[in-house]
């Protein structure tokens, strides 16, 4: 699956300072829980129309796409706040705008939208008056990087900027020790640690299970017939140029309508969805307790977040 990436300032601004800090929080994630602690019902599968609605156990512990998108933007406003305190400006969208992509289903198995691959291939999509902008234009400079981190050129850690006290870890750490960041979010802190792990764990667990295995073969089949040596639905069109290029070509639209077209007809992401739900429905029974707490972790953040953005008017 390709994913195209594109770094905007303004809106984007609190996500990026977001995914700075779940990329450290990472580093202290939990073990994975073991999905054997329990045996859950088997999960009904859904088929192909359903495809575009489902929604994975874990996804009941974790912010929705609109929550994930307000926190960003809260995160974004308070930095921008503070920022100004130190004369710099660093502005952020004037509302929070969800993303399908923060969505814990979207592309989990591949592309499955086929009105999005019939115009972006296997590209992410973005507004067609969308231009590309100069990513020069959009880097922080040295100053703002010093009060975001407080952080200097070399990385180093600073306590002042211009004989001004910094916030330990500068803006970006006063916003997120105001917002309790990592909650809810499956980053990996605290209680919510235990989401993160369930939800890597279950898709590794998923694609290793022979049933996973066997739909897998039927989508590959499927696409042999069109043309594409495919046998990985998560790497297919990988190798196609035009995926390093801004816009899909005719070749990478074909490849990837016909990618769709396959897992409807295997019902590739029903099986896969009802088999990885199995093995989170057995975590999360067999943890009861860590995942409540995992749960009103999420709940309080809601709290804050909701409280944060009436105030900033949102």
């Amino acid at each position: 699956m390709i994913a195209a990436r594109t770094l905007r300032r303004g809106l984007k601004a609190g996500t990026l300072l977001l995914a700075l800090t779940t990329a450290v929080g990472c580093a202290g994630r939990q073990d994975p829980p073991s999905a054997a602690a329990a045996t859950p019902v088997p999960t009904p599968t859904p088929g192909p129309a359903q495809v575009m609605s489902l929604h994975l156990p874990i996804e009941d512990y974790m912010l929705t796409p609109e929550q994930t998108a307000r926190r960003g933007w809260v995160h974004g406003r308070i930095v921008e706040d503070c920022m100004k305190k130190y004369g710099l400006d660093f502005p952020v969208g004037s509302k929070p705008v969800a993303s399908a992509a923060d969505s814990v289903m979207y592309r989990r198995y591949g592309v499955t939208d086929p009105a999005s691959v019939a115009t972006w291939g296997y590209h992410l999509p973005r507004a067609k008056s969308s231009a590309v902008t100069d990513s020069a234009a959009l880097k922080p400079s040295a100053a703002e990087q010093t009060v975001m981190f407080a952080r200097n050129a070399e990385r180093r850690p600073v306590t002042t900027y211009r004989g001004r006290k910094l916030p330990e870890g500068g803006c970006e750490g006063a916003a997120a020790r105001r917002l309790g960041t990592g909650v809810g979010s499956g980053s990996g802190s605290g209680s919510d640690g235990i989401v993160a792990a369930t939800k890597s764990d279950s898709f590794a667990r998923s694609l290793a299970d022979p049933r996973v295995r066997k739909v897998v073969a039927r989508w590959s089949a499927c696409m042999r017939t069109h043309g594409f040596d495919e046998p990985n639905p998560m790497e297919a069109g990988a190798k196609l140029p035009s995926v390093q290029r801004a816009e899909p070509d005719r070749t990478e639209i074909g490849e990837a309508r016909a990618d769709v077209g396959c897992k409807e007809s295997a019902n590739l992401v029903g099986v896969w969805f009802a088999v990885e739900s199995e093995y989170q429905n057995a975590a999360i029974t067999g943890r009861p307790n860590e995942f409540r707490a995992a749960r009103a972790e999420r709940d309080a953040e809601i709290s804050r977040i909701t409280r944060l953005a009436h105030a900033y008017g949102a």
